[in-house]
């Protein structure tokens, strides 16, 4: 039967539209090209989605290359020459059985070659060509040369005093084997008796390894010179920066260091350049809350905040929303601090403080420029709180990030930038907050049985049990689901993060209320009551579902 062409499929999917493919047609004209490639060249869809739309085509099952950890049996089956030339990456084999990642499904000289080679029978899974390549290339180097071994090697010949040229090679494999661990901080942190290195993974700090203190001051001093940071300096804190290369892909590496009583302590902040696009679906909105947040971004004006603390994932969902406006449509402007993912078709800036543009300048100075939609990176103080209500007001759709626990309370800290009830009652559309918790790894997901009063020691209310997990008593048994550790998750039992959030939408009937001056407990009532759940019940939602764990929503809700 032969298979639809990829732009038609992705159309069918809802990943891209009817003018990104005309636009797409033009350009291919004009440079020449795959067309699907060009598809990801101008950011119309990530090579995620295109393996996606592959995966349904192909009636094959998708996997994320970038939140697995094949392991080294499965990857003995095959040399890396071989599963660099035909494009296969065997990920996993037990019971007679190989599972190979594939960027296309419908090689089947391939699949023969692999079935022969190994004598297993084969489960294809889909990958995107882009995280497989780059997965052989990692996993095949790590198989002839494991980073923790050579790691570990430097501390031994520290401990006898010998690590002179070495600390350069030390602190590079760190930050490598970050990398490789999907860590978003490196910390490397002294203590009495030696210094440590701790990985932030997945939200949670780990750690990695111990190293002798007189290795500090040097590894310490390497990163400063590489962060162009002052060296002599270790009685104030500093800030610096540096671009780091691994595998053909550059990382945006933040440096802060501290002063502590036994010496300095720096974190390393992980930046990968080219942040995968996501669409909102793909971060893990339940769909009740996906589709109101759709439908809030396509309205004309209007004000969409998304809140919750730092690092739960804010920008990424601001950018997700973007990629559901149509740019080729609508004129599209944001001020970012920093930009950290370029968008064709979307005017972006940075602020700059020292010269003056702030994001309530830029806002100003957007109104000129004939917007449709403008992004403000965070609202801050009140003359960037007063200038996006403007806007929005003078219809304008305006989206941005604000610093609160849940959604509700944004609107008491909106008043308390000066802006007046009545204006955030008619100025806001729309306000989510969200959080991000850990998956269960599904290498070692384990069903577990309990009484629905176990649930009710995480925060989980009675009310919100019944309705969600289907039972009439807390004496009923439910299903839920851990992760028992294994290899693929380094033992913790989780592998990779999904969002949970709560949505509040501004209708009427909530409007009034802000206007009267209710409490935000009697306006997150009257939201309950129209049918909003709050970041505990999705976190419920998903504990049912076994993407993630009581324990996991406690740790993110409090």
């Amino acid at each position: 039967m032969p298979h639809k062409p990829i732009g038609q499929l992705l159309k069918e999917l809802g990943y891209i539209t009817e003018e990104q493919i005309q636009v797409a047609l033009e350009v291919q004209e004009v440079k020449g090209g795959l067309f699907g490639e060009i598809l990801q060249e101008l950011s119309f869809v990530s090579p995620r989605e295109v393996a996606e739309a592959i995966a349904t085509q192909s009636g094959k099952p998708f996997i994320d290359l970038s939140q697995y950890q094949p392991s080294k049996e499965a990857l003995k089956l095959l040399d890396k020459n071989m599963a660099k030339q035909f494009r296969v990456l065997p990920f996993n084999v037990e019971n007679g059985q190989v599972d190979i990642a594939m960027a296309d499904p419908y090689d089947l000289n391939a699949i023969d070659i692999v079935r022969r080679r190994t004598g297993l029978d084969v489960n294809v899974y889909v990958a995107d060509t882009e995280t497989l390549l780059k997965t052989i290339e990692i996993q095949y180097f790590l198989l002839e040369r494991p980073i923790d071994k050579e790691i570990k090697d430097i501390i031994e010949k520290a401990k006898a005093g010998a690590f002179g040229g070495s600390v350069p090679k030390f602190v590079e494999l760190i930050i490598n084997h970050a990398i490789i661990e999907r860590a978003t901080d490196i910390h490397i942190s002294p203590e009495d008796l030696a210094s440590h290195i701790f990985f932030r993974v997945d939200g949670i700090m780990q750690h990695y390894y111990a190293f002798p203190k007189e290795m500090h001051s040097p590894v310490v001093s390497r990163i400063k010179v590489l962060a162009g940071m002052d060296i002599a300096e270790q009685r104030l804190p500093q800030d610096g920066s540096f671009s780091h290369e691994f595998f053909n892909e550059s990382y945006d590496m933040r440096v802060s260091s501290i002063p502590t009583a036994y010496g300095e302590n720096v974190v390393i902040r992980v930046l990968s350049k080219n942040l995968s696009l996501f669409n909102l679906k793909s971060l893990g909105f339940e769909e009740k809350i996906l589709k109101i947040l759709e439908e809030e971004i396509l309205k004309p004006q209007g004000i969409v905040l998304v809140t919750g603390p730092t690092g739960s994932g804010k920008t990424t969902t601001l950018y997700a929303a973007l990629r559901k406006i149509n740019a080729l449509k609508r004129n599209i402007l944001t001020v970012e601090d920093p930009i950290e993912y370029k968008f064709p078709f979307i005017k972006q800036t940075q602020v700059n403080e020292k010269a003056g543009y702030t994001f309530a300048r830029a806002i100003r100075h957007f109104l000129r420029q004939d917007p449709d939609v403008i992004l403000v990176g965070e609202i801050r103080d009140e003359e960037t709180a007063e200038m996006a209500m403007r806007a929005s007001i003078t219809g304008h759709l305006v989206l941005s990030t604000l610093h609160t626990n849940d959604a509700v309370s944004a609107i008491p800290r909106l008043i308390d930038m000066k802006i007046r009830d009545y204006m955030v009652a008619s100025g806001i559309s729309a306000i989510t907050a969200q959080r991000l918790v850990r998956k269960i790894c599904s290498f070692c997901k384990e069903e577990k049985t309990v009484n629905a009063t176990y649930l009710l020691d995480y925060g989980f209310e009675f009310e919100s049990i019944k309705k969600f997990g289907n039972v009439e008593t807390l004496d009923e048994e439910v299903k839920i689901f851990y992760g028992k550790g294994c290899g693929h998750c380094r033992g913790t039992g989780y592998l990779g993060r999904t969002v949970i959030a709560e949505l509040l939408r501004i209708d009427h009937e909530i409007a009034d209320l802000i206007v009267k001056g209710a409490t935000p407990l009697s306006i997150l009532e009257k939201a309950r009551e129209k049918g909003m759940w709050t970041l505990k019940e999705d976190g419920l939602i998903k504990v049912f579902k076994g993407i993630t764990t009581p324990e996991e929503v406690k740790r993110v809700t409090g």
